[in-house]
């Protein structure tokens, strides 16, 4: 019984230590991704292009091109690009373009921060406006569960 008692003395701060790192981690993630979103609000931009490839491991890639105007969409096309479990065919699957727009990256990196698996999460955000130009996930002990969203193309309309 004693033996059980030390290791649980052990245990529970060690346990205790994992979660207030996680959750510090978060934090700091959260406070930049504020701070990168009001970079971006504060510079007013509502008209732009954007080209946002994402890829989804070996399973699927595809590229989605937005046209925003007074923060609406005006225009949303996409492509696929064979992915290795795609054999040189590969099929658009159905998108909501919205989430391809700014507001829509962040949301994403908001939502991949919280998530369980915030510690495969990376984002970095553009050096001149702020966005997230890249959000990805990758967790090195597991087969074909990465994902990344990528900003290949922006530009303002003026």
């Amino acid at each position: 019984m004693k033996r059980f008692s030390t290791s649980l003395l052990w245990i529970l701060p060690l346990a205790w230590i994992t979660a207030a790192c996680s959750a510090s981690r978060t934090s700091s993630a959260i406070e930049q991704l504020d701070q990168a979103e009001q970079k971006w609000t504060a510079q007013g931009i509502t008209s732009y292009r954007i080209e946002v490839l994402v890829v989804s491991s070996v399973w699927h890639a595809q590229s989605h091109q937005i046209t925003v105007q007074s923060n609406q969409v005006v225009d949303g096309q996409a492509g696929c690009i064979p992915a290795p479990m795609e054999p040189g065919v590969c099929e658009v699957r159905a998108y909501v373009a919205k989430d391809y727009m700014v507001p829509g990256l962040f949301a994403l990196a908001r939502s991949a921060i919280q998530s369980e698996q915030t510690a495969g999460v990376q984002i970095t955000y553009d050096p001149s406006y702020g966005f997230p130009s890249q959000v990805s996930y990758n967790d090195p002990e597991l087969v074909d569960e990465d994902w990344s969203w990528q900003v290949t193309a922006f530009e303002i309309i003026k």
